[in-house]
C-alpha cells in the first residue's frame, strides 16, 4: 500500500515548459572578433603590445627615478618600504597610462604598433563610460600582480578581466 501512495504523489516536470529555447542563430549575428578563436589568435600580439606599453611607462618612470635620486639627500638609503612605494607608483602610472589612452582613442601606443584596437560588441570605439569601466578593469587586473592580464591564457574566451568588466574586445585592424 505505501508504494501506491508514493506513486500517486509523484510530479512529472516537462522540460519543455521550464527550459527556454536557445537562440542558436545569435552567434551568426555576432561579429567575428567576439569569438574565442579570434581572440586566441590575438594573444601574442596583445602580449607584445602590453610589453611595449610597459616599456614606454618604464622609460617615463626611469626619468622620474633619476630626478628623485638626484634630489635625494646624501644620507638617504633605499629600503624595502621605499622600493615598495616606487613599485606601487609604477603600477599606478601604468593604470593611468592605460586608462587615458582608452579614454582618448581606444588604443595604446603598443596596440597601435601591433595594429590592435579596443571596440565594444557593436564594433565601435569606446565611449567614456566603457573607457572608465575598462580603466577600472585595468586597475583590478594590475593589483594582483598582473593576474587579470595573465587570465586570458586560461580563460575559455581568451579575455582579460578588463575585457570582461567593460564588455569590450580587442580587434585586429
Amino acid at each position: 500500500m505505501p508504494n501506491t501512495e508514493r506513486k500517486a504523489k509523484r510530479t512529472v516536470i516537462s522540460i519543455e515548459e521550464y527550459q527556454p529555447q536557445f537562440d542558436f542563430e545569435e552567434a551568426e549575428h555576432s561579429p567575428s572578433f567576439t569569438f574565442p578563436e579570434y581572440q586566441q589568435k590575438l594573444i601574442v600580439p596583445r602580449i607584445t603590445a602590453g610589453l611595449i606599453d610597459l616599456a614606454v611607462v618604464a622609460f617615463i618612470f626611469v626619468a622620474f627615478l633619476l630626478t628623485t635620486f638626484i634630489e635625494m639627500p646624501d644620507n638617504f638609503t633605499l629600503d624595502k618600504r621605499v622600493l615598495g612605494i616606487y613599485g606601487v607608483c609604477y603600477f599606478t602610472l601604468v593604470a593611468i597610462y592605460l586608462f587615458l589612452f582608452m579614454l582618448s582613442g581606444s588604443q595604446t601606443p603598443g596596440m597601435k604598433r601591433q595594429r590592435l584596437i579596443v571596440v565594444n560588441k557593436d564594433d565601435q570605439p569606446l565611449d567614456a563610460k566603457q573607457a572608465c569601466m575598462r580603466g577600472f578593469g585595468y586597475l583590478i587586473s594590475i593589483l594582483p600582480v598582473l593576474l587579470g592580464f595573465i587570465w586570458m591564457l586560461i580563460d575559455p574566451e581568451h579575455l582579460t578581466w578588463a575585457d570582461k568588466v567593460s564588455g569590450t574586445y580587442i580587434k585586429k585592424l
